[in-house]
């Protein structure tokens, strides 16, 4: 089982016995437009590389349905591919031609099918306030005939301490370390919120996602948002105790027993 950063951004996959699970993919090259503006970083995954793998696509998990989450044209191009998300994202699935779109039900789980008898466990998990009226996060176990061999929390937004204490043990949690305001509300958590949730999760490791949503905004748009980054010597300490796992976009760590590598 392995965990792999498709970008600099959202974009995530979990690759188990052949199967491969995309959770908020951005694969193609259009850019974000609306709220705030977002162009592609140099250093991606595209649509061809994951057709080009070994892997078969077997599911989409959506986080929530807004634009950095929920990307029309990758949707398209996965049409034929299951999709689980919050309402929202459903919804966004359905108007681009998604033949199969599940509306992600907090504690319910889901089964994918891999390769040799193996699954892939999702479980949708409630994101703290206020973005759990709208997203969510999810557990994803990696399942080698019923045994549990692997376990990744993903919570893009807002880890909730109480919440991760119900998930544990994990082998890595993917977290926000950038805290994010849009205006007065939060809307990602910060490094200090992450790492009480990855301990309260007993996760092996913290993996960070996402970065400063700025980076390619107008003037205007960042005047709405505003983004306080990890303090320097927390992180440094929590890389350094191995706590932390920063992940570069298109790499990959194994998942499991021997978890990090």
């Amino acid at each position: 089982m392995r965990l792999r950063r498709l970008d600099d951004y959202q974009g995530w996959a979990i690759e188990h016995a052949g199967a491969l699970l995309l959770i908020d993919p951005w694969l193609t090259s259009e850019p974000i437009r609306g709220v705030f503006d977002r162009a592609r970083g140099p250093a991606y995954t595209d649509l061809a590389a994951i057709r080009d793998g070994d892997a078969t696509v077997v599911g989409v998990l959506l986080c929530a349905g807004v634009d950095d989450h929920a990307r029309p044209e990758t949707l398209a191009a996965l049409r034929e591919v299951p999709v689980l998300g919050p309402a929202a994202a459903v919804r966004v699935s359905r108007r681009v031609g998604a033949l199969h779109t599940t509306r992600a039900v907090l504690g319910t789980a889901h089964t994918f099918p891999a390769r040799g008898g193996a699954a892939l466990r999702v479980t949708p998990t409630r994101t703290g306030w206020p973005l759990g009226w709208i997203a969510n996060g999810y557990l994803v176990e990696g399942l080698m005939e019923e045994r549990v061999i692997g376990r990744v929390w993903f919570e893009p937004h807002q880890p909730s301490p109480h919440v991760a204490s119900t998930l544990g043990p994990v082998d890595a949690a993917v977290l926000p370390c950038d805290a994010v305001h849009a205006l007065v509300l939060p809307v990602a958590y910060g490094l200090t919120e992450s790492l009480r949730a990855a301990k309260a999760c007993r996760a092996k490791v913290l993996v960070p996602t996402a970065t400063d949503p700025r980076r390619d905004m107008s003037g205007w748009q960042r005047a709405l948002y505003r983004v306080r980054g990890p303090e320097h010597a927390m992180w440094e300490a929590a890389v350094a105790q191995g706590r932390i796992h920063p992940l570069a976009p298109q790499t990959a760590m194994a998942i499991g027993p021997s978890s990090p590598e």
